[in-house]
């Protein structure tokens, strides 16, 4: 069920995507929407379609202009000869050069009989005026020898990234009564048209654009037959189509341009038009009652479901919503004729509502609070556990302490979470009894019962400088404390000094008949300097003869004798200090790495531990005190040794 806050940023985050989609404020994500479809590939035009490029480099005279309506007049016989399907001169026969010349190419337009001609307007059109624009059609000798025109405008000026049909900027017309040269083109070939489809948008056709393409004057030389059913458009192509920065006529960007491609010339703009409508899959928007919707459910689902989610998992959550919305609508886009604004929702929706979620989070930190009466959480856990995890927390005194919760909700039933509460509730007495052992401040049990909570002395940092360092607290325990020496591993003497520091605590919990059970690296803190036995949580009453004893021995460390009891222990603090003294795993017991081995002091250890985990109980130490006297005497032959040597 949603919270207040929740709620709050479903609508919210609602009317985010709303705003973005309705108003000029959204037209940034709308068309780096649409251009971001062409990223991930789109429909294989096919080989209808033939660009022959002109070359209008040089002055534009009439000479050159005769020199050109010659060379058309040319290109259509052979286009004629060759059986093209239909030419599209993407050239305005605007201006009259020589009779002879033009009565040339209006005859060859005529016995070809499948030409359509380029016209013109005499303004741009904007939303305002587009019923209002003034028609320049070709000359009458060329019109009335063709009979098929279209205006040979796109959708913006030059320059600019063209994303729709002509005249797109008005969105509330169709072709009205002036069809473009792409739309004349199609209808020549007998395309079904409607006049009154509006908000027309080019689907493109890769960075290579609708078809085949050659330069004008290598038309001539192709084989017969070279232009058979083929839909040729003849025009112009920019100078410099690898500088989209440079000012030309007849030059506009594509999606494919922004890609690091080539900008085009109108000819492949008419072109991509015309096999859009040819082939029916220009894009088309959903029906705005529909994305209205879309926008809805996706702002209460994400507005109001990453609010109910933690900081970590809510981001995780949003960049796989991030992908599954590109993915989907980028798949419609391609397998459909229908495409969506998705960046509203993936790059609008989702930003507000993960940036919502985050901002509201201390609410859902004062609930922690709350939930450890005198205790204030610092930054995230800093230990997870089966059962629940551990914080570092602040007193009200302002003193720095380790706190574990335990959940009933991790446990299968209630025995073993009571078993877990009676462990700790026992222990605490004598916590603060021996140095060694971890003391136990406080324990709070919630009053339904459904978790308990213990504060603990909290251990010495990994990293002295961490906080300085902007780092993450982590406890020094036995087994990071070894990762950070020479070779991975502790000299002999340390461990043996640790060693002693763990059986005295070790002693005096089975004295008060208390085992605990679970001895390792990891769960052997430094305080202060000094080796604790840490995870308290485990410690229980010495079972008696007969009963079964519970397995929590980390594998490697586990007595092969049995569990539950006291040589279970000094056996396992006996690998632990294996591990320490020589880098090897627990599982490599009991092979010595050669150079260790050369060490006199190393040696003395390994007989401790060797005779701490005898295949037989009767050769090992029978209690942690003698055990312990073994170090003490270890400890103090060394000490003489060395004094001597001084």
């Amino acid at each position: 069920m949603f919270t207040r806050s929740a709620l709050t940023g479903a609508a919210l985050t609602t009317f985010c995507g709303l705003l973005l989609w309705g108003t000029e404020l959204g037209v940034a994500w709308e068309n780096a929407s649409y251009d971001c479809l062409y990223r991930f590939g789109t429909r294989a035009p096919g080989n209808a379609v033939v660009q022959l490029r002109m070359d209008v480099s040089g002055e534009r005279n009439l000479e050159r202009i005769e020199q050109e309506r010659r060379q058309h007049a040319d290109l259509l016989d052979k286009l004629h000869a060759d059986g093209a399907r239909l030419v599209v001169f993407d050239v305005h026969f605007a201006a009259t050069t020589s009779t002879e010349t033009d009565a040339r190419l209006a005859a060859a337009m005529r016995a070809n009989g499948r030409v359509v001609l380029m016209a013109d307007i005499t303004n741009q059109p904007n939303v305002s005026d587009v019923d209002n624009v003034s028609l320049y059609p070709p000359q009458k000798i060329f019109l009335d020898a063709a009979g098929n025109y279209g205006v040979g405008r796109v959708e913006l000026p030059e320059g600019q990234l063209v994303r729709r049909h002509w005249p797109g900027l008005s969105l509330s017309h169709g072709e009205t009564n002036f069809h473009s040269l792409g739309w004349a083109a199609a209808a020549a070939c007998g395309a079904k048209l409607d006049a009154s489809a509006k908000n027309q948008w080019l689907r493109y056709y890769g960075k290579s654009g609708p078809g085949d393409w050659l330069p004008y004057v290598d038309a001539f030389s192709q084989t017969n037959g070279h232009f058979r059913d083929k839909v040729v458009f003849i025009g112009s192509w920019p100078q410099s189509p690898d500088k989209p920065t440079k000012s030309e006529a007849d030059k506009f960007s594509t999606p494919y341009t922004l890609q690091g491609g080539l900008a085009v010339g109108g000819m492949e703009i008419n072109a991509t038009t015309f096999l859009n409508l040819l082939k029916n899959e220009w894009l088309r928007r959903l029906p705005a009652w529909g994305e209205f919707l879309l926008l809805v459910g996706t702002g209460i689902l994400i507005g109001g479901g990453l609010r109910l989610l933690k900081p970590l998992a809510a981001l995780l959550v949003a960049v796989a919503i991030f992908f599954a919305v590109m993915c989907a609508f980028v798949a419609l886009s391609f397998h459909t004729n229908y495409w969506f604004p998705w960046l509203v929702i993936a790059g609008g929706q989702l930003p507000f509502a993960l940036v919502w979620a985050w901002t509201t989070t201390p609410r859902h930190v004062m609930l922690t609070y709350e939930r450890f009466p005198g205790y204030t959480p610092i930054g995230a856990p800093i230990g997870n556990g089966a059962y629940g995890q551990v914080w570092r927390v602040c007193n009200n005194t302002g003193e720095f302490q380790a706190l574990k919760e335990i959940q009933l909700a991790k446990f299968d039933d209630a025995d073993p979470y009571e078993r877990e509460f009676r462990g700790i509730k026992s222990y605490k007495p004598i916590s603060n009894q021996h140095p060694g052992l971890l003391h136990v401040d406080y324990v709070y049990r919630a009053e339904h019962g459904s978790y308990f909570f213990y504060v603990m002395e909290l251990g010495d940092a990994l990293d002295p400088g961490w906080e300085a360092n902007g780092g993450k607290y982590e406890p020094r325990d036995l087994g990071r404390a070894g990762a950070q020496m020479e070779g991975r591993k502790m000299p002999a003497r340390e461990c043996i000094r640790i060693g002693i520091k763990l059986l005295e605590a070790l002693d005096f919990l089975h004295q008060h008949g208390r085992i605990h059970r679970d001895i390792k690296p990891a769960n052997i803190i430094f305080v202060n300097g000094q080796p604790k036995l840490a995870d308290v949580g485990l410690i229980r009453e010495t079972p008696t003869p007969g009963q079964q004893a519970t397995r929590v021995y980390t594998p490697g460390f586990d007595d092969p004798l049995g569990l539950g009891t006291k040589l279970a222990d000094m056996y396992a603090l006996a690998i632990t200090l294996y591990t320490s003294s020589t880098g090897n795993k627990e599982g490599s017991f009991p092979q010595l790495p050669t150079l260790v081995s050369q060490e006199q002091e190393f040696m003395r250890l390994n007989e401790i531990i060797l005779r701490a985990c005898q295949p037989v109980a009767t050769a090992r130490y029978a209690s942690a005190a003698e055990m312990l006297a073994a170090f003490r005497a270890v400890q103090a032959e060394l000490d003489a040794g060395q004094t001597q040597q001084m």
